[in-house]
């Protein structure tokens, strides 16, 4: 059975996130499995966070019981508390969970935390190997029917087919591609990528789309905005279309949920 991580800090941003897990974990038919990480203090005789830990450990028992109930007992939830920092606790788990995705917020309750600054979710996005489904706040799950997988056209036979086929799949969703440009191209100069492009997913049946925008973020959204995209697939450093401050802005801003792969 697949897993799905759900790391928490209790903030609304990130509760929403974990429920929108939960309703993916059902339409998937996987197990949830929520993670809070609390990171300790160096000296750890210095005090005593045991209260702290008992009120995260009931809060996290009732959240599980929230989800249950919401989820009608359709699927596996388990709780977990961690001491560390999240993005070292989640590496640490996906190594031998070996997640169908772990799904995050942008952001969440403090900077203090630092469970869900975007740093760390833009961290986690990069180098974690495993798919990463940054959950805008108040955006939630309905069943997926349209994916968009951005693309730069470069580096086509490096792509990770075998993920973008086993997500399409579990989803049975379409795949659509969508190339942006700037209007200055000549769109038949890319004939040899696009076939290629089309080869790797020929049992999708894909649909192709150049899209005309200066702003390459700016094209992604509004091509997601205007034809019910419900997840954008892109890949932080080798086969981004986004430079990396472009692949930040898009995790941050974007108001349709954005799946990061490796």
């Amino acid at each position: 059975m697949n897993t799905i991580i759900a790391p928490t800090d209790f903030s609304p941003a990130s509760l929403n996130a974990v429920n929108y897990a939960a309703d993916m974990a059902v339409a998937t038919n996987a197990e949830l499995l929520i993670l809070h990480a609390t990171e300790l203090p160096f000296d750890k005789n210095f005090f005593s966070d045991t209260y702290e830990e008992s009120e995260i450990e009931k809060t996290l028992i009732e959240l599980k019981k929230k989800l249950l109930k919401t989820t009608q007992n359709k699927i596996i939830i388990k709780a977990k508390q961690l001491a560390g920092t999240i993005e070292n606790e989640l590496i640490k788990i996906c190594a031998y969970k070996n997640p169908f995705a772990v799904v995050m917020a942008t952001h969440g309750a403090s900077l203090r935390k630092l469970l869900f600054v975007g740093s760390i979710t833009v961290y986690l996005s990069r180098n974690l190997k495993y798919p990463v489904i940054v959950v805008p706040e108040n955006v939630h799950f309905k069943p997926v029917h349209n994916i968009a997988l951005a693309t730069d056209l470069k580096n086509i036979d490096e792509l990770p087919v075998e993920k973008i086929l086993s997500v399409i799949t579990a989803f049975k969703a379409q795949l659509s591609l969508v190339y942006v440009y700037s209007g200055k191209e000549d769109l038949n100069e890319y004939a040899a990528e696009r076939s290629a492009l089309h080869a790797h997913f020929k049992e999708l049946n894909p649909a192709f789309h150049f899209v005309q925008n200066d702003n390459v973020q700016s094209g992604i959204v509004s091509f997601a905005e205007k034809n019910n995209i419900d997840i954008i697939l892109t890949f932080p450093k080798k086969h981004t279309l986004f430079h990396s401050s472009e692949s930040k802005q898009l995790i941050f801003h974007s108001p349709v949920t954005v799946m990061t792969l490796h």
